[in-house]
């Protein structure tokens, strides 16, 4: 089988979402709109500035959200991988995978970081290099945490330019639509709260970016799972 190109990699992507879109955003939404509305709702005020940056205020905006983001985005690709799967059992297997999946990301933590404190590229390459952690937590659970970021490079070798390129594109395109959709929510909040509805106008906006980072949570759930099969 040829090496997917980019064309490919996102005909990949397309073709494992095609048809099954509601069911993955059915599966990630609990863990990404839910959790972001909730943060909304019952967590702390974002900070305007880096002096009002705590611990507490990172925990709550950050890690909270992202660990369970990380666990919708394992309970969509366990559906990727076997399309046959309940919804329950997919999420029986992410929830299976998930300590040894948030182990491997601990361990890929510091070769990213040092290619970001190089330069922002080498930081996205690893990153890009390493993206497969998805899939082989759930096709691979027996592998430790080192064995599975090994098992992620060795795979995305072969591929890990045009891999790289890919990454990049998609990293703009997912800033693009959060800029379009986010200055849409912002938009339909103030009108509503200059219709004086000013909570509803609070809710939409929170709406629009919550469902913005789910539709971003299942795409790359499926592109990793999809090219998992492929070069696997």
């Amino acid at each position: 089988m040829p090496l997917p190109g980019l064309s490919a990699m996102w005909e990949g992507m397309a073709d494992a979402v095609r048809g099954r879109f509601v069911l993955f955003f059915t599966l990630a939404a609990p863990f990404t709109l839910l959790v972001d509305m909730a943060m909304r709702v019952f967590g702390p005020a974002p900070p305007q500035s880096m002096e009002e940056v705590t611990l507490r205020t990172t925990l709550w905006l950050l890690v909270v959200p992202g660990l369970a983001a990380s666990l919708g985005q394992l309970t969509v690709t366990s559906a990727v991988l076997e399309p046959g799967q309940a919804p329950r059992q997919a999420l029986a297997v992410a929830i299976a995978a998930w300590p040894a999946y948030l182990l491997a990301l601990a361990v890929a933590v510091l070769p990213t970081m040092l290619g970001f404190l190089l330069l922002v590229l080498p930081g996205l390459y690893v990153s890009a290099r390493l993206y497969l952690l998805l899939p082989i937590a759930i096709s691979e659970p027996s592998l430790g945490a080192v064995a599975m970021v090994r098992r992620s490079w060795e795979l995305t070798a072969p591929v890990g330019w045009t891999l790289f390129a890919f990454f990049v594109l998609a990293l703009l395109g997912v800033i693009g639509a959060s800029i379009v959709t986010s200055g849409l929510g912002s938009a339909l909040g103030s009108v509503l709260t200059i219709a004086g509805q000013k909570g509803a106008g609070h809710f939409v906006a929170g709406l629009v970016a919550g469902g913005t980072a789910t539709c971003v949570s299942v795409a790359s759930a499926a592109f990793a799972g999809s090219l998992y099969r492929r070069l696997a």
